[in-house]
């Protein structure tokens, strides 16, 4: 099946062949592939730039062109890359060293650090970028920070594994696993109603979780074997698509949302109106992937 992404085009960070890919079109075939200066891993889309993480270094790339305009040392294994709404500052995770890093965007010089948990595994601006939300990994907690200082300034426990955040409003959404692995553990999602302070659980799914992100009719919550989408407002199941694997990341675009699966070295595109898995791409070992608009 053939998808209409427009001018969409998606970029694939593969780790062992040390290649950057470009996929376009509607059958998103192979456009272009890079070859990098070394092992790369997470990649960061923010309109005409992108943020690559190449071994401990974190390189700007030209959007359109692909070509790198700098880079800066990170120090560490990257997990996630986040730029400021104003795009001056830039926020680097590092899973091993279990920190978050903020840098000057334009002169990439490093101006604060926070602990992030123990392998943590995600974060996220709120809409004003006053607050920088991290999933805490195995700590199981999620780490609301001030955004431009990296001190905390409240902690959730979710008494399981914390993969996953994000805003919705005045609401931080997170996922983690349910902390109760008898049989199986389960796919928690949790929030914190900060103009009530009221924190809830809302609904668990079956299966391990390990990422999710917004779509266009819901959230898209990425799991063993599987992508679910939940309509927040009702708190029901909309659709769920096997793809026999293991979603690492899930990026959405317009009505289709693209996936990584490491596990088992594959690219994958859904439609999230008309709910199937349209495309797989072969990569080896996947390791980022952004969406970028190319005219």
């Amino acid at each position: 099946m053939r998808a209409d992404t427009h001018n969409k085009s998606i970029l694939v960070t593969d780790a062992e062949s040390d290649l950057l890919f470009l996929y376009g079109g509607a059958d998103h075939a192979e456009k272009e592939r890079i070859k990098l200066k070394g092992r790369p891993g997470f990649i960061y889309s923010a309109n005409d730039k992108l943020y690559l993480n190449i071994d401990e270094d974190i390189v700007r790339l030209n959007a359109d062109t692909l070509e790198t305009e700098d880079g800066h040392i990170a120090g560490g294994d990257v997990e996630r890359i986040l730029l400021s709404q104003d795009r001056k500052l830039l926020y680097v995770l590092l899973s091993g060293a279990d920190t978050v890093l903020m840098m000057d965007a334009e002169t990439g010089e490093w101006i604060a650090s926070g602990k992030a948990g123990s392998n943590p595994r995600d974060m996220k601006l709120d809409t004003d970028g006053k607050r920088l939300a991290i999933a805490g990994g195995d700590s199981n907690s999620v780490f609301v920070m001030d955004a431009e200082t990296l001190e905390t300034q409240i902690e959730y426990p979710l008494g399981g594994n914390a993969v996953g955040c994000m805003f919705a409003g005045d609401t931080l959404l997170m996922l983690s696993e349910s902390g109760d692995w008898e049989p199986e553990p389960l796919s928690l999602v949790s929030a914190a109603h900060e103009n009530t302070g009221e924190f809830e659980r809302l609904f668990l799914l079956p299966n391990i979780p390990t990422c999710f992100a917004f779509g266009m009719n819901g959230m898209l919550i990425g799991h063993m074997n599987g992508i679910t989408m939940v309509n927040l407002q009702y708190r029901e199941v909309t659709f769920r698509i096997n793809i026999n694997g293991l979603p690492d990341l899930i990026t959405p675009m317009q009505r289709f949302a693209c996936y990584i699966d490491r596990l088992t070295g594959r690219v994958g595109v859904i439609d999230c109106f008309d709910p199937t898995l349209i495309a797989q791409i072969r990569v080896p070992e996947p390791a980022g992937i952004a969406i970028v608009t190319r005219g």
